[in-house]
C-alpha cells in the first residue's frame, strides 16, 4: 500500500483494481502495511505460528488444525479491522474526543473477544491431546461460561442511560 505523496495525492481516490490478481496484490500490500506499523498484528502473527507448530507437534488431526487455522484467521481479520477502524478514527478525529476513544476501545474489544475464543478453542484441543479422557475440557467450558455470564451481568449493571 502506497502512502500519498502530497496533498494532491490525498484528494484523488485510488483507482479500482482491474483484475482479481490486482485486488489480491492490493490486499496483500494492506496486510504488509499493517504488519509493519502495528505491533499487535505482528504479535498475533507470531502467536499463530507457535500455535500451529505446537498443534502439529502435538499430533493434532487435520480437523483440529483446520479449526485452529480458522480461529487464527478470525483473530487476524479482527485485528486488521481494528487497525483500520483506529486509523480511520484518527483521521476523522485527530484531537482527543471521548466518543472516538470509545469507538477505538470497542474495536479493540472485538479483537479481545476473537482472541479469547481462539485461546479457548486451542485449550480444548490441546488439553484433550495432553490429557485424553480427563474431565478438564468440561470444567474449562463451565469456567468460560461462568466468565461470560459474569461479564454480561457486570456490563448490564454498569449500563448508563445514554448507552
Amino acid at each position: 500500500m502506497r502512502e500519498p505523496a502530497g496533498d494532491q495525492a490525498a484528494d484523488r481516490a485510488a483507482p479500482a483494481p482491474r483484475s482479481f490478481a490486482a485486488a489480491i496484490r492490493i490486499a496483500a500490500g494492506g496486510a504488509a502495511y499493517a504488519a509493519r506499523r502495528h505491533p499487535n498484528l505482528r504479535t498475533h502473527i507470531a502467536i499463530a505460528g507457535f500455535v500451529l507448530l505446537g498443534g502439529a507437534a502435538a499430533g493434532c488431526s487435520a480437523v483440529e488444525l483446520a479449526l485452529l487455522t480458522g480461529a487464527i484467521g478470525l483473530v487476524l481479520a479482527a485485528e486488521l479491522v481494528n487497525t483500520s477502524i483506529e486509523m480511520l478514527t484518527d483521521l476523522v478525529s485527530p484531537r482527543y474526543d471521548p466518543r472516538a476513544a470509545a469507538i477505538k476501545d470497542v474495536s479493540a474489544a472485538a479483537v479481545l473477544v476473537a482472541s479469547g475464543a481462539a485461546v479457548a478453542l486451542a485449550a480444548f484441543i490441546l488439553v484433550g491431546r495432553a490429557w485424553p479422557g480427563t474431565p478438564l475440557p468440561g470444567r474449562t467450558a463451565a469456567a468460560l461460561g461462568a466468565a461470560c455470564l459474569t461479564a454480561f451481568v457486570l456490563a448490564v449493571r454498569g449500563r448508563t442511560a445514554d448507552a
